[in-house]
């Protein structure tokens, strides 16, 4: 059959098939399917658990979500990465090699603003962190630790552990700029911020644990423990969240035009008996009475027992203002 018998389509798609492919031999392919799935089911775990706990030290909503796992050589790592930045390196002992964790600048300083009590702000100096900064940054890394090591655990038990930070990636040096890496892109979203943060390990220490575990195994060992399990981690978490607790009188009810014409010397009567004991609350709930007194220079109150939830439902009570003077 001659070339013009052929169709033109029959013959691009011979010619794509018989094309030759550029191949890298310093950069082989050797993160399998599995290798992925694996890696997937272990950094998804690690996720929810920062996420978890990033939302109980700031007392914000956050989320930490994967993007991708891909295999890169240490150089194509570093280069891609932004100056300033965040780079926390971690000993994954008993694994060799060093791991590099980033995150961003903005991400970072978000972080320490709510720590300190200011608000998210999307703005942010592109400056590396002062030695005070990353002692703060530092105490939630180290609280994310037994996160990573509680995701690679079906894996290897592994002890992370930080070694230092740096804030120029030509700085971290743990591997070679051929060696190839597996890194991990999350979305780290702390209120109306958002950056892309990386976890960087060395495929090689890796790899023989990889290839003793499947993903289908890996997902069986851990759905057989993971219900009791994950509700102790979420109680112990749960039981480091800080809450507000207010001892409260009984409420009343004030018209717009008596609060606009509050002055100095005003008395504002309660419809709290006396000899009634006040109302904890935790966040909005009711939860306990209490007695107002004095424990040393400090008021406090003392419990005595819990809320009747009726007692909740109760109307406040319409106020008779004294005016100063009267």
């Amino acid at each position: 059959m001659s070339d013009q018998a052929i169709p033109t389509s029959a013959k691009a798609a011979r010619r794509r098939r018989s094309e030759p492919k550029p191949y890298d031999f310093r950069r082989q392919s050797t993160l399998s399917r599995e290798h992925v799935r694996t890696m997937q089911i272990v950094q998804e775990t690690f996720a929810r658990g920062f996420s978890t706990m990033l939302a109980s030290q700031l007392r914000s909503v956050t989320q930490v979500t994967i993007q991708s796992i891909e295999q890169h050589s240490y150089d194509e790592y570093i280069r891609d990465l932004a100056n300033p930045n965040l780079l926390t390196l971690l000993s994954l002992e008993p694994l060799v090699g060093a791991a590099v964790f980033q995150i961003p600048i903005e991400v970072a300083f978000t972080a320490i603003e709510l720590m300190m009590g200011g608000n998210s702000n999307p703005e942010h100096p592109q400056r590396p962190l002062t030695e005070l900064e990353l002692q703060l940054i530092r105490g939630i890394l180290d609280r994310a630790m037994p996160e990573l090591r509680y995701a690679f655990e079906p894996v290897v038990a592994t002890h992370p552990k930080i070694v230092s930070q740096e804030s120029n990636p030509q700085y971290a040096q743990v591997a070679a700029p051929t060696d190839m890496v597996i890194v991990v892109t999350y979305e780290i979203r702390i209120e109306n911020v958002a950056g892309t943060a990386t976890l960087c390990i060395p495929f090689s220490s890796l790899q023989p644990h990889l290839e003793a575990l499947s993903a289908t195994s890996l997902f069986g060992n851990q759905a057989a423990h993971n219900q009791a399990d994950t509700r102790e981690r979420l109680h112990e978490h749960l039981g480091e969240t800080p809450v507000v607790v207010s001892a409260q009188f009984r409420q009343i009810e004030m018209t717009a035009d008596e609060i606009v014409h509050l002055s100095i010397g005003d008395i504002v009567p309660l419809s709290h008996p006396v000899d009634e004991p006040l109302t904890l609350v935790v966040g909005e709930t009711p939860t306990h009475k209490a007695r107002i007194g004095r424990k040393n220079r400090r008021l406090a109150v003392l419990v005595e027992g819990q809320v009747d939830p009726l007692e909740t439902m109760l109307p406040a009570k319409p106020l008779m203002l004294v005016k100063a003077g009267r």
